[in-house]
């Protein structure tokens, strides 16, 4: 047996996978779990100690839906900046959307991927290739060479295929190649140029709306393809209570269907974009209705969405300066996703075992992957104290970016320390 080189000791285990929770030690070792003991554990000479007592103890999150600039978007952040503020999140593994420049579409970019995560201390890149040739919806990839170079799974990043027979047959070639296909859920006509939800708030500013229906025709469309070709789909993050009652029915129905909610979607609405009219509010999808929002509680409560995601996306300052119409969409949420999860748990009254299923077990599972602590498992572990607070603040966020609405907030939790491969890629203070 390898020698000890880390032990978290005296923390409450919080593992959705294995079921358990409770006080536990755990030694890491050779880059995996070596050892769980239910309580404390023999002195083990010139292990590394981490004293994890009043925290949580739970397997790395698992993000599924960002971008992080490089290639191409240095100038809106790196994947230096983006895995160490994935790894102060909490976040041990980020799944890459291939919305760079140049578009990963070829395995010399998935390459280039890994071997750039792993060159850099934070948490694991899982790049995500695309669907089709230059994300321009016309062509297939090459899925088997792209899985072969790393892929994870496939998707147009931020954009869905508007080709229904080009995303059955990619559909198709995906579930052969035995890969997840993520569908980012807008029908884009019947979104054209809207910028913020359509209904009320958004007539009373004058802003052209995206109605609830473009997400709904492209969940209902990719439920109907997952039915016809077996193969996994994911969808998101999506906004509407249609979408919900979709992906509910879907399930209902024993399909191969995912789905995931962005966490700031879980405590804002459009009036928030007339209360503030910041266009850090200026999101894709938008920020909708008080109603799309207790449905996404309801989907999250009864198990019909699978994972909470940051939905990273960094602008520079320059893109957020504009008109509201005219702002670039997004916004960043790698080092806000567990408070906000914790926040909404709060509120619902959901137990921390659903807020880890929600960021580690749920996302792994899209991915056809297991998030456990248990022995054999890949040493990727975070340690936070629930009780404490984080405050959104310019000046500490690792991330390049600073386009958030949480800007100035204190949110509860408190990421203490991010395990990566037995290594602590992140210790707070």
């Amino acid at each position: 047996m390898s020698r000890v080189t880390l032990r978290i000791q005296g923390g409450r285990l919080v593992c959705p996978t294995t079921g358990f929770d409770g006080i536990a030690t755990v030694d890491l070792s050779g880059g995996v779990v070596s050892a769980v003991y239910p309580g404390a554990a023999p002195a083990e000479p010139g292990a590394t100690v981490v004293d994890a007592s009043g925290c949580v103890v739970a397997p790395g999150f698992v993000d599924l839906h960002a971008e992080l600039g490089e290639p191409g978007g240095e100038r809106r952040e790196t994947l230096a900046d983006a895995l160490r503020a994935a790894a102060r999140g909490g976040f041990t593994a980020v799944c890459a959307s291939p919305a760079s420049d140049p578009v990963n579409d070829s395995p010399a970019v998935t390459g280039y991927l890994i071997a750039r995560g792993a060159a850099l201390a934070g948490a694991r890149l899982l790049p995500i290739a695309a669907l089709t040739v230059g994300r321009g919806g016309e062509r297939l990839t090459e899925m088997f060479t792209l899985r072969e170079a790393g892929a994870v799974a496939f998707g147009d990043g931020g954009q869905g295929v508007r080709d229904s027979a080009l995303l059955r047959r990619g559909m198709e070639y995906a579930h052969a190649v035995g890969c997840p296909v993520f569908e980012f859920p807008e029908d884009r006509r019947l979104a054209g140029r809207g910028t913020m939800h359509e209904g009320p708030v958004a007539t009373r500013l004058g802003l052209k709306g995206i109605p609830a229906a473009a997400e709904d025709v492209s969940v209902w469309r990719a439920i109907a393809l997952a039915e016809q070709t077996g193969a996994r789909i994911h969808l998101g993050p999506i906004s509407t209570r249609g979408a919900v009652r979709a992906v509910r029915l879907a399930k209902a129905e024993g399909l191969p269907v995912t789905a995931a909610v962005s966490a700031t979607h879980l405590h804002l609405t459009d009036e928030a974009v007339a209360e503030a009219y910041d266009t850090a509010l200026r999101l894709r999808p938008p920020l909708r209705a008080q109603a799309d929002v207790d449905a996404l509680w309801a989907g999250l409560a009864d198990g019909t969405l699978d994972a909470v995601t940051s939905h990273h996306c960094p602008q520079t300052l320059e893109d957020k300066a504009l008109e509201f119409a005219l702002a670039a969409p997004g916004a960043i949420g790698l080092e806000t996703a567990l408070g906000l999860t914790l926040k909404w748990a709060e509120a619902s009254g959901a137990p921390l075992s659903q807020v880890v299923a929600l960021l580690a077990a749920g996302p792994a599972r899209v991915l056809g992957r297991d998030a456990a602590v248990q022995v054999g498992a890949p040493a990727d572990l975070v340690v936070f104290d629930p009780a404490g607070r984080t405050r959104v603040d310019g000046e500490l966020l690792a991330s390049k970016a600073r386009n958030t609405p949480w800007m100035g907030h204190a949110l509860p939790g408190r990421v203490l320390w991010t395990v990566v491969d037995g290594q602590i890629v992140h210790a707070a203070d």
